[in-house]
């Protein structure tokens, strides 16, 4: 998207660059009336973080849904009870591929939790760098009730394994302020703050180095799953790189003559 063209339809996915906030991308899930999260949606969801790596100019996105109730409302039941196995299969590939998308963005993702997250809900929220949810919010993974499974490993993200285990047996849903404390959740807000808080954060992420931001991201995303010491030894590797980037340069001048930094990206 470029500057002339702030604003995408998709009919299902919007895409904002609020010109007051010109590094962030505001992507908005908009299907009434809950933000099923369909196929064809979650295509364009895949392309729109895939494109973030191409996009030099965005250095964050907030990602939330339309409307007071439900950020997303899961996957649409409709084309689950229609699909075959095959279909099941080619689906399956989708989704697996948006959500590591957006887990991958080369940039820091917020969710902005509108309302309610369940199933495919929670895991596009927990496949984002920061949460921030309305103090209406519940998440769960109901998918024990609509004879399906998935999403389980993703909420261990965003809740200890005991936890996710009671909701992903039982159905049950946690609510916002139950998953901040179990510490998922950064901030529960009031509605009326959320989206000026995921854009307090946003801009924030916005002023520090382009490139510092993405090679962080990837070192984090890189370390995740890896033991201690290895995870380390990568960070360190990450380090030796980015000192070697002339935003490091300019950051030390920067603090040491007391100025804004500029950076080159």
């Amino acid at each position: 998207m470029n500057d002339t063209d702030r604003t995408a339809d998709s009919g299902q996915l919007r895409l904002e660059r609020p010109l007051e906030h010109p590094h962030v991308l505001v992507v908005t899930m908009d299907r009434p009336p809950v933000n099923a999260l369909s196929l064809a949606q979650s295509r364009r969801l895949r392309a729109t973080f895939l494109g973030l790596h191409q996009d030099r100019d965005i250095r964050c996105v907030i990602l939330t849904g339309a409307g007071e109730r439900v950020f997303c409302g899961g996957a649409d039941v409709r084309e689950l009870s229609e699909r075959t196995t095959q279909i099941a299969i080619d689906r399956s590939v989708v989704f697996r591929e948006t959500f590591d998308a957006i887990r991958r963005a080369p940039v820091p993702v917020i969710a902005a939790v509108n309302g309610h997250a369940p199933g495919a809900g929670l895991v596009l929220a927990s496949c984002c760098d920061i949460i921030l949810s309305v103090d209406t919010a519940l998440f769960s993974l109901p998918e024990i009730v609509v004879g399906v499974m998935g999403g389980s490993r993703h909420a261990l993200r965003l809740v200890p394994d005991k936890v996710m285990r009671f909701m992903a047996l039982t159905g049950q849903r946690l609510e916002a302020s139950v998953v901040e404390r179990l510490g998922g959740v950064l901030r529960v807000l009031p509605r009326a703050e959320l989206l000026r808080e995921a854009f307090l954060l946003a801009d924030g992420i916005a002023t520090r180095s382009p490139s510092a931001v993405r090679l962080m991201k990837e070192a984090i995303n890189l370390t995740e799953d890896m033991p201690l010491n290895e995870g380390y030894r990568v960070e360190q590797l990450f380090t030796t790189l980015s000192a070697t980037m002339p935003d490091a340069k300019e950051a030390a001048l920067a603090f040491m003559e007391k100025r804004q930094p500029v950076w080159t990206a």
